[in-house]
């Protein structure tokens, strides 16, 4: 369990408790190198609030307005919002400015990540933000450790099979339930270039993301209930690893993406006929592609099985050892809960995303009540799954056993029994909270 914070932590101890608590040697490569050189202290505690997170050119003017309305009301709590590039972001921008003692005060921080910052002392509780009792409780239980709030949510975006109706009308198909019926679409809407579906084959975490629900639907699970052991060597994570392979390297779905398929673009343009994406694509899909004709259904469940979906969704964390962290508090407060102008523009009127925040979802009620949006409000946030928030060693487990499936002709049991061997390895020196929530 994440154990007492220090006052300051240093770069060496920074380094050293997040190599204990599961950050890759990729991550902390340039850190493990420095660690010779002198220790550095944090920040003085003189200027403003700094706010850190990555580039999204359809979000960042949101919330530049909403930091301009903050700075215009408190003077002397002014914010300076940082953007950069997502893969320097996810990579080591973060960790580097923590182990030189300069970062953030507040910043964004994604399920995979918010371990390593909470076993390093990073994070401080956000618990006195919040009625708890207005948040989506599964939310709420994804970012708590040792019964505290170590970050704050606020979007939830689940996943769900989009597909097109001209396709499947076409083909005399109707909107598959089962995996079966799934696997046979898809052969069946495979012509030519186009592919029946297409699913994630990068590896990393959004490719697990998208592959849990299917996981799950199968009842298997990544690690076991306490987070000791890999519990993937089962025959329903064989199964749900096998499905993707098969759909892969029998090819009705492609082996090599032009984009991530968190674009919405390619089942809009025509080129697949079925497509694994989230709740955000409904604004790119009324955006650019609303007259295509497309719909939308919960991910297909083996026969017997009842369907599950995951929902992921960025986290604001605080920084425990900032001089500001009462003013980044505050900040965070008016931000996403006392402000609902912004709440409510970032989850249905500019975007569209599901809050944790029940008021929130109740405001866009006439939004999220509407086509297409009410199919994810009424069938799939109901069967819905936090994203786990396992390290990035698991992550790369749980990926080497996808690529193993779909590019290296490993059967569904072999990749289950790869991904457990690197889980249980990991998990035998993990030092850090539990990777399962401790309620759900």
């Amino acid at each position: 369990m994440a154990g007492s914070r220090p006052h300051v932590l240093t770069r060496r101890q920074f380094t050293t408790r997040m190599v204990a608590a599961g950050a890759s040697a990729g991550i902390l490569g340039p850190l493990l190198s420095s660690c010779g050189g002198g220790d550095d202290s944090s920040s003085d505690g003189g200027g403003p609030i700094q706010f850190w997170k990555f580039v999204a050119e359809g979000d960042d003017p949101q919330i530049e307005a909403a930091i301009e309305r903050w700075n215009a009301e408190n003077a002397d709590m002014q914010v300076e919002f940082q953007t950069f590039p997502f893969a320097d972001y996810t990579g080591t921008k973060l960790t580097t400015a923590f182990a030189a003692g300069n970062g953030p005060d507040v910043f964004w921080i994604s399920p995979g990540a918010f371990l390593n910052y909470v076993n390093t002392g990073v994070s401080a509780p956000v618990d006195d933000l919040v009625d708890k009792g207005g948040y989506n409780p599964a939310s709420v239980a994804a970012v708590t450790v040792d019964g505290a709030m170590q970050a704050l949510p606020f979007e939830i975006e689940p996943v769900a099979l989009f597909y097109r109706e001209d396709h499947l009308a076409d083909a005399g198909l109707e909107p598959p339930t089962t995996w079966d019926g799934l696997f046979s679409a898809a052969q069946e809407l495979t012509s030519g270039d186009r592919k029946g579906i297409i699913i994630e084959v990068a590896p990393g975490p959004y490719q697990n993301f998208t592959w849990y629900p299917f996981l799950w639907s199968a009842g298997g699970e990544v690690v076991n209930e306490d987070s000791t052991e890999s519990a993937l060597r089962s025959p329903e994570a064989a199964a749900a690893f096998d499905l993707w392979g098969r759909l892969v390297t029998e090819g009705y779905a492609p082996n090599d993406n032009a984009t991530s398929t968190t674009d919405i673009g390619t089942l809009g343009r025509g080129e697949t006929s079925m497509q694994v994406c989230g709740f955000w694509a409904i604004a790119a899909l009324q955006e650019e592609f609303a007259d295509q004709p497309i719909n939308v259904i919960p991910i297909p469940a083996p026969d017997g099985g009842s369907p599950v979906s995951v929902y992921g969704g960025w986290t604001q964390m605080l920084n425990a050892e900032s001089p500001r962290l009462d003013a980044a508090k505050a900040f965070t407060k008016w931000l996403w809960v006392d402000d609902d102008v912004f709440a409510e523009e970032w989850a249905c009127r500019a975007g569209s995303k599901f809050s944790p925040r029940e008021a929130v979802n109740e405001a866009c009620a006439d939004v999220f009540g509407a086509a297409t949006h009410s199919v994810f409000a009424d069938q799939i946030l109901p069967i819905a799954r936090a994203e786990p928030r396992y390290p990035d060693q698991v992550v790369k487990a749980v990926g080497d056993g996808l690529q193993a499936a779909m590019f290296r002709g490993a059967s569904g049991e072999e990749a289950a029994a790869l991904a457990a061997d690197a889980i249980d390895t990991f998990l035998s020196s993990y030092q850090g909270a539990p990777l399962n929530p401790e309620t759900t």
